[in-house]
Order: structure tokens, then sequence, then C-alpha cells
């Protein structure tokens, strides 16, 4: 498990998140945890949300995948991949880079990740 990996989920942790490891066809090694979707339209959604990384370096590079099962789409285009885990569970994997938002960020963590920047992904479904 990479230092990335490892921090990642050490802050998921913290935050009270059970966290799991499993690979994934974006990134070697994807975090990931119950999550309550809290707005939008999902809003009240329990999911299994899913991170990955496409390049090492957090916190300066954020995780650039997320992982949802069951899968929801949120239709913005770009880079998606709906597959299938070793244990027949379905997901999407979107390509969902925070960009601009995670360098104007005060404190690149975990916290910030989910507030911001998932927090806005649900809010635009």
């Amino acid at each position: 498990m990479s230092d990335d990996i490892a921090r990642i989920q050490s802050e998921l942790k913290s935050l009270g998140y059970s966290t799991a490891l499993q690979n994934s066809p974006h990134g070697p090694v994807a975090i990931f945890f119950p999550y309550k979707v809290e707005v939008g339209f999902y809003k009240g959604t329990e999911v299994t949300l899913g991170i990955s990384m496409q390049e090492n370096g957090y916190p300066e590079y954020p995780p650039h995948w997320i992982h949802i099962n069951p899968p929801i789409y949120d239709e913005k285009g770009g880079a998606y991949n709906r597959y299938q885990d070793e244990r027949g569970r379905k997901w999407i994997a979107m390509s969902r880079p925070p960009g601009p938002l995670w360098d104007q960020l005060p404190t690149k963590c975990m916290r910030a990740y989910l507030s911001e920047h998932m927090r806005r992904i649900w809010n635009g479904m």
C-alpha cells in the first residue's frame, strides 16, 4: 500500500468512516467506505463510495476517480467506466478531479475533499 493510500485511509477513519481496500480498474488500489449522500437529488441515499488516485503526491494531488455502488452516473461526460468487482457488485468509476477548487482550499485533506468536492458533485446530480 502506498503512503498516499495509507494517509487517505487514516484520514477517513479519523472522520468515522469504516474503510476497505480493493483493486480497481482506475488506480491499483481504491479506498471504499459507506457514504450517505448529503445534498442534491440523491440526498439521504446510502452508497458505497470509493476513491482512487491517478498520480502520487497526496495531499498536493487529490484522488482523481470516484467509484459508486450502486452505479449512479452524473451525466457530466468525461471519462467513466462501468465495471463489476470480484464479488459481483456493479460500480461506476468517474474521472472527477477537484480541479481549481483543490488549489484554493486552505487545508487539503479528506474532510475538505468530502465537504467541498463530493458535496459539489452530488449537488450537481
